[in-house]
């Protein structure tokens, strides 16, 4: 493993003691195996109106993750793909790609990149299952959208405790364009994900809806950043979790405000249920300014249960794991409502309610 991490690092940094400033040691990303990475067991439908991209994308904006997690990914993934979306073509069906570590494909390391030019929508799924010994699923997701472009981009991860995971995305908008980025983490006993979010141009969009889970003695490790230097531009980042046993949780999420954003406006929050006294939670919701004329608001609410719910769920015939599931569901509902895909949102909710069994 690395020990010298550069991962998830806060924009700004606070006080050492906090343990926030960056990802920590147990986030490291893994080593090369001598006999190279392997094959990956990946299933991909490409829908009509997307083809192969001719784009260069070598100079694109890092990730959430940071560059040297970028440089790694670039340098040994085993899976690559180039899209494009034609001007003023709408994608009516999700491209999907999903990916399954067993026994025989216990790594896939991935690089996606999608350019959407002006006026056109689509909608990007990436799913990764399964629970190799050591396994390892690691991504790197680059998005460019032109004028007006719309693109929804679902990530979920359904991974067994046995198994880690790394998910970089960075998002490049022009004018008027909107990204709506859905990530489900459920699993594995890493979970480190960071997007960065260029909004450099006019009325441009950032929409995130993340939930989490973490059970047992998982790691946690996540790091948004939305970056506005135009004018009318606008980000909504919202998530909500829960953890469970020893898990140890970190959520960075940073609207970056700089000179030139006059009218920017963004709103973050997070919502966390501790199943556990064990359970670690940490959240460090940041806003810069460094223009005058704009409008940051964050929130966070971090707690057990509200008993009084309990107790009410209960007195109408629920017992109380039926409650909790409820509670539960209600709470990740905005982020799987959003899934395109009827199954998939179906298996969501399951394996969610399935997990929550399990470990309260």
């Amino acid at each position: 493993m690395m020990n010298d991490l550069n991962m998830n690092r806060l924009p700004v940094p606070t006080w050492n003691q906090c343990g926030v400033n960056s990802a920590p040691k147990a986030a490291a990303l893994p080593a090369v195996p001598a006999d190279d990475w392997g094959e990956v067991n990946l299933a991909f439908t490409l829908p009509a109106g997307v083809g192969e991209a001719e784009e260069d994308f070598t100079t694109f904006a890092e990730s959430g993750m940071g560059a040297e997690t970028d440089a790694f990914l670039l340098g040994n993934a085993n899976v690559r793909s180039a899209l494009t979306v034609a001007e003023g073509v709408e994608v009516n069906d999700p491209v999907q790609f999903e990916v399954t570590l067993d026994a025989a494909h216990p790594t896939a390391l991935s690089v996606f990149s999608l350019d959407a030019k002006a006026h056109s929508s689509v909608t990007l799924v990436q799913v990764v299952r399964g629970d190799a010994e050591n396994g390892v699923a690691a991504s790197l997701t680059r998005i460019r959208t032109g004028e007006g472009a719309h693109v929804k981009l679902v990530q979920i991860q359904l991974l067994g405790s046995k198994a880690r995971r790394w998910n970089a995305v960075a998002v490049e908008e022009g004018p008027g364009a909107k990204v709506e980025q859905v990530r489900v983490e459920l699993g594995g006993s890493l979970s480190a994900c960071g997007t960065r979010a260029m909004l450099g141009t006019p009325k441009s969009e950032y929409d995130l809806d993340a939930v989490y889970f973490g059970g047992e003695d998982s790691v946690l490790d996540y790091n948004d950043v939305s970056v506005h230097t135009a004018k009318d531009t606008l980000c909504e980042m919202h998530t909500a979790g829960v953890l469970t046993g020893n898990a140890d949780k970190i959520l960075r999420g940073t609207i970056d405000f700089r000179r030139g954003a006059k009218r920017g406006v963004g709103h973050e929050s997070e919502d966390v249920l501790l199943f556990s006294p064990h359970a670690r939670n940490r959240t460090a919701p940041l806003i810069l300014c460094g223009e005058e004329e704009v409008e940051g608001q964050h929130a966070a609410s971090i707690g057990r249960l509200d008993e009084a719910k309990l107790y009410y769920l209960r007195s109408r015939g629920l017992n109380e794991a039926q409650a909790r599931r409820l509670m539960v569901d209600a709470r990740f509902a905005p982020a799987i409502e959003k899934i395109p895909l009827e199954a998939l949102r179906e298996e969501v909710r399951a394996e969610a309610a399935r997990r929550l069994d399990e470990t309260c």
